[in-house]
């Protein structure tokens, strides 16, 4: 496909900074700049994006020019943004960020609780030498209070918040995706209201929020002195019946809600079951066992597509369970160009989800393939910053910068660490 660059877009002329690692900070970095901002993202060669490894031995090691290892994980999430490759423990290094600062409109974060502060970097100083400057910071538990220097990933915030003892399974990085996701609101906000008064903010987000506002409905009960709610399986609190059901075929599911007298009137009829007429109110629980029983034997007897599509036309709520090779051959998302190719110069071709924001007269696209470590640090400071060749090139030998063909790592053919 055509990458575009970044001077076009509803975000065009906003300049963001991102130190965000991980899914996280991936994901808010390029949410902006699919936008239309120029989202830079600031990248240590002594210590690069820990998605950029390889997570188990067993998958293919690809290594760009430089030496520096890719993946087509990295390669999703860093996707249309550009890569400065800065070394923070050079003399030199704290400066140069800081004239960055001064440069730009949103700062991202989501490292350790004192590592800006070790670099001279904290939200006062920052807000000193740029007052219009919106700085992000996500965390775990967030910036204050008694856990606020606490580690967590993903597993521990789907822990702390109840999501494992629900689900029965730590769900990994799910609560990554939706903190981006408020951490870009947010930050438009801000950009929103600086327009008005001339000032940047400093947004703090902690992920175990983000987690409870999602569990709201299911902690209700609990929280208002009810009972601790149970794991609830595929039920869904609040509707009249929930569920899925095997259809033909190997490990082929069904799910179906129903959530009002309409929906139950409709499925009565769809399944076969005897009692057509929707409840006074909602339904007891003899009536959802009967009627959940009639919709597994009748879908049973179908294939899950077929389920699904002959629910649908009878205005019932379903969907089949998909698998990975389901959702890459699913015609919804074909249709509506989902899944987009993207080509990296190391990887290859390899298809990702498309932006999710369907604007008419400005929609968000895929800038770019994802950076290699370094590739833009020489263009990115003479744009920012008017640094010229010279002054770069000393940058590099004092080892505060540097760029995708100059990572001094192991060669290729090195094996790879224990």
């Amino acid at each position: 496909m055509a990458l575009s660059d970044h001077a076009i877009g509803p975000l065009a002329g906003i300049r963001v900074l991102s130190f965000g690692n991980f899914v996280a900070g991936n994901s808010f970095a390029a949410m902006l700049a699919e936008l239309g901002a120029d989202v830079v993202k600031l990248e240590s060669r002594e210590r690069p994006d820990p998605v950029r490894m390889r997570f188990t031995a067993d998958h293919e090691q690809v290594l760009e020019p430089s030496g520096a290892e890719t993946t087509s994980l990295f390669a999703g999430l860093a996707r249309s943004v550009r890569d400065l490759s800065l070394n923070m423990k050079a003399d030199g290094a704290a400066n140069l960020l800081l004239g960055l600062v001064a440069a730009a409109d949103v700062l991202f974060e989501n490292f350790g609780a004192t590592v800006l502060t070790g670099w001279g970097a904290d939200w006062p100083t920052l807000h000193a030498i740029n007052p219009r400057l919106v700085m992000v910071s996500v965390s775990g538990y967030g910036r204050t209070g008694p856990r606020a220097r606490y580690l967590a990933y993903g597993g521990n915030v789907s822990s702390f918040s109840g999501l494992t003892y629900l689900w029965g399974n730590s769900h990994g990085a799910i609560y990554d995706y939706i903190a981006a996701t408020h951490a870009s609101a947010a930050a438009l906000a801000a950009l929103a209201a600086r327009d008005h008064t001339g000032q940047g903010t400093y947004i703090d987000l902690g992920q175990v929020e983000v987690a409870a506002a999602m569990l709201a409905s299911l902690m209700l009960d609990q929280l208002n002195g009810g009972v601790d709610p149970p794991p609830p399986g595929n039920e869904v609190p609040g509707s009249w019946l929930s569920g899925v059901y095997r259809c033909k075929g190997p490990d082929r599911w069904v799910a179906v809600e129903v959530e009002d007298a309409r929906g139950w009137s409709a499925l009565c009829q769809l399944v076969g079951y005897l009692d057509a007429q929707a409840p006074d109110g909602y339904p007891d629980e003899s009536a959802r066992t009967e009627l959940s029983g009639c919709a597994g034997k009748w879908a049973s007897q179908l294939t899950d597509w077929q389920a699904a599509r002959m629910a649908q036309r009878a205005g019932v709520a379903a969907a089949p369970v998909q698998d990975g090779e389901d959702l890459w051959r699913d015609p919804q998302l074909r249709w509506r160009h989902s899944i987009v190719p993207v080509t990296h110069p190391d990887l290859g071709t390899c298809e990702y989800p498309a932006p999710v924001h369907r604007m008419t007269r400005s929609p968000a696209m895929i800038r770019r393939h994802a950076p290699r470590l370094g590739q833009d640090s020489r263009a990115v400071l003479s744009e920012w910053l008017g640094i010229d060749d010279t002054e770069f090139d000393s940058l590099m030998a004092a080892g505060v910068v540097s760029t995708d063909d100059s990572i001094q790592q192991a060669p290729p053919d090195s094996p790879s660490p224990p």
